[in-house]
């Protein structure tokens, strides 16, 4: 599993942001800020403040801080039990010790084995001489064996060819694994999520929005019989510039990601629902440069 570390200092270099940049926005000092992309944990504060770090920096780069968070505690979950496999491999084995008792009954278990096997040697050479001295007299000849007639052979075939056929065909109907179907009865992108009546709704709904660090929100409501998981992608100029994967339940249910337009993201954007690499509706805006008009 990639550590926390390369994964935050790849969407970093992604982005072409410095750690200077990303020390002065968070205020977070930069040594933690360079320990964290290379996994020293051992030079930052307590783990409180570790998460807190990873909090700031993932939503200072637009990631999701929850699962940010998440993957760090599996990274170090993976890292502590690698390291009891390691110690428990590395245990050396306890030295086999052999009493006198069983050194002194060697000898004794090797001539038993050794008289039996004589014995058994001379009584299959008996048996061997008995058969061959056998008068030919006692030979009885081979019972006939009684033979189907043709159109028994023929009938028997053409059945055994039917079962076949019929085995194959109720292979092939059960061959195609069940896979899960999702429609996407709504999308759109705003400004703000909001729960009402127990349901997600969208607000400040638009085809265009400012580069002013404020978050844009993409919201989906997915039909399902199964449920399973689909993913948000968003494109920034024609590039894959992030994605979710979400899951989501049947019947119905209403998810939704989000990325944090910084100034110098102004340009096309687009976003996805895709189903594996199926893309089942996508939706557009375009970011502008924020402007702030003094009267």
């Amino acid at each position: 599993m990639e550590s926390i570390g390369r994964y935050l200092r790849g969407e970093r270099e992604l982005r072409k942001f410095s750690l200077e940049e990303v020390s002065k926005f968070t205020r977070i000092k930069e040594q933690y800020l360079n320990a964290i992309e290379e996994d020293r944990y051992d030079l930052l504060p307590s783990a409180i403040y570790v998460k807190g770090y990873l909090t700031a920096y993932a939503r200072y780069l637009g990631l999701d801080p929850n699962d940010t968070v998440l993957r760090y505690q599996r990274y170090l979950k993976e890292l502590t039990v690698t390291e009891e496999k390691r110690l428990e491999q590395e245990k050396p084995e306890p030295p086999r010790q052999v009493s006198f008792s069983t050194k002194r009954a060697m000898p004794y278990l090797v001539l038993a084995i050794l008289s039996t096997m004589i014995v058994l040697t001379v009584f299959f050479v008996r048996q061997i001489l008995q058969v061959s001295l056998r008068p030919a007299l006692n030979q009885r000849e081979p019972a006939p064996v009684a033979m189907s007639s043709t159109s028994q052979i023929q009938e028997w075939g053409r059945s055994q060819t039917e079962v076949s056929e019929q085995k194959k065909g109720k292979v092939g109907e059960t061959a195609l694994p069940n896979r899960p179907i999702f429609k996407v009865i709504e999308a759109g992108i705003g400004t703000l999520v909001d729960r009402e009546g127990g349901h997600l709704t969208l607000k400040g709904i638009s085809r265009e929005f400012n580069c002013n660090n404020k978050k844009i929100y993409f919201l989906t409501k997915i039909k399902t019989p199964e449920g399973g998981r689909i993913t948000h992608v968003w494109v920034w100029r024609g590039k894959e510039y992030h994605r979710y994967e979400i899951e989501v339940k049947s019947p119905e249910w209403s998810v939704y990601s989000y990325v944090t337009l910084r100034s110098h993201q102004r340009g096309d954007w687009k976003v996805e629902v895709r189903a594996g690499d199926n893309v089942l509706a996508s939706e557009t805006f375009n970011a502008t440069i924020y402007v702030d008009l003094l009267i």
